[in-house]
């Protein structure tokens, strides 16, 4: 427990010094692109929605709903898309084109495009190389009314896309750069149009606080109809109301993101370093022990510490009478001249052994008690019986009848 609040503190010490210096560092700029009406970042389009009603007198209504729902639903209006990327399906596609064909118009705004959309109006865009060297790039539109001569400059590379390919029979160019590029085109659907900007970036904050940009911005969005209803859709860039979830807040946002990594990397180091000092030790485990000889010692060592003589003798005679009937069979009751010269035939014992042991066994049948050098004598003498008679003896009389 000690160590763990010991980490706690730790833990909260850190955090606490973390946050104090993210608290009073200076607030770096958010150069993400949002393009969120709400944002007022350099890439968000703060500036815009809030400057659209002067230029559509029936208002801007924003809409989160997918492309095929905001049209279906959509009546007398014309469609402002601004995106980072649009995504339109074929399904998508096709009600565009019924409401576009019924008179409508549908103004999209995107640096990518989802191979399907392009591929149904032939058409490819690509990243201009020269980015790299600042306000390289100037733009000009094409009507004779919006004075081609008059150029707009962007900083910070704005506008980099263009169309690189599109159908010449369908389209009409309305904007280029000063490498003769196309970037603001539009397509004809029956009594509407379709207008496509290969960059987002001109309807930013950042572009629209410059003169130039304010004022590029505006002839652009002039080819929509003013006498409608303008729908801004945010469903390309945001996706559909609720979709940011807790993760993409705090993705979205560097301190948060950091402080979340942060977090992880604390706990995993936590469980890391608590797995390695609170695991239970496993004890070693000795391998399992022969003790045949311990148990014959120490079985040696009482008979010898107790000075038994006749009980060893004793059953020394059984084992031996044991062993000469269950291989020779012959009966040991009486141990006569007919049961020696049995024995000696059978067994092929020297006979000087045999008459050793018969003598010496019938002594102590009679109450003889040997000392210590008569008891290994006799010992060794029955060694000798069983080392000539050429059996190995089997020592186990667990299943051996009684004696």
């Amino acid at each position: 427990m000690k160590d763990l609040k010991l980490y706690l503190i730790i833990a909260c010490s850190l955090l606490a010094v973390y946050l104090l210096v993210e608290y009073n560092k200076p607030q770096p700029i958010n150069w993400t692109p949002t393009y969120d009406k709400a944002d007022k970042i350099p890439f968000g389009t703060y500036v815009l929605y809030h400057e659209l009603p002067q230029l559509f007198q029936k208002g801007i209504k924003p809409s989160r709903q997918s492309i095929y729902e905001t049209l279906t639903h959509a009546g007398r209006a014309s469609v402002l898309i601004i995106s980072p990327n649009v995504n339109i399906s074929a399904t998508d596609f096709d009600q565009m084109k019924t409401f576009l064909n019924q008179g409508h118009d549908v103004f999209i705004a995107a640096k990518g495009y989802n191979y399907a959309f392009l591929d149904s109006l032939k058409l490819a865009i690509q990243l201009n190389a020269v980015l790299i060297a600042k306000d390289s790039l100037r733009f000009h539109f094409v009507n004779p009314s919006l004075h081609p001569e008059k150029e707009y400059r962007f900083k910070r590379g704005l506008g980099a896309t263009y169309f690189s390919k599109f159908d010449t029979l369908r389209t009409t160019v309305l904007a280029k750069n000063n490498k003769d590029q196309a970037l603001f085109i539009r397509y004809t659907f029956g009594k509407g149009h379709l207008y496509l900007t290969a960059s987002p970036d001109f309807f930013s904050n950042y572009a629209l606080l410059s003169p130039d940009g304010a004022e590029f911005a505006a002839q652009a969005l002039a080819y929509l109809p003013t006498k409608k209803t303008l729908i801004f859709d945010q469903y390309q860039a945001l996706g559909a109301y609720g979709d940011r979830s807790f993760f993409r807040v705090i993705f979205s946002n560097p301190p948060l993101k950091w402080a979340y990594y942060l977090l992880l990397a604390s706990l995993v180091l936590f469980v890391i370093y608590n797995s390695k000092r609170r695991q239970r030790i496993i004890p070693v485990e000795d391998p399992m022990k022969n003790t045949s000889v311990d148990f014959a010692k120490v079985v040696g060592g009482v008979y010898y510490q107790q000075r038994d003589n006749k009980d060893i003798v004793h059953k020394k005679v059984i084992y031996l009478l044991h062993f000469i009937r269950n291989h020779y069979r012959l009966k040991t009751s009486e141990l006569d001249a007919e049961f020696r010269e049995s024995l000696i035939n059978r067994s092929g014992v020297e006979e000087e052994i045999i008459d050793k042991l018969l003598k010496e066994i019938n002594a102590i049948n009679r109450g003889k008690y040997l000392s210590d050098q008569e008891l290994m004598a006799l010992n060794e003498n029955i060694e000798q019986f069983y080392e000539q008679s050429g059996i190995v003896w089997n020592k186990n009389f667990s299943s051996s009848a009684p004696i």
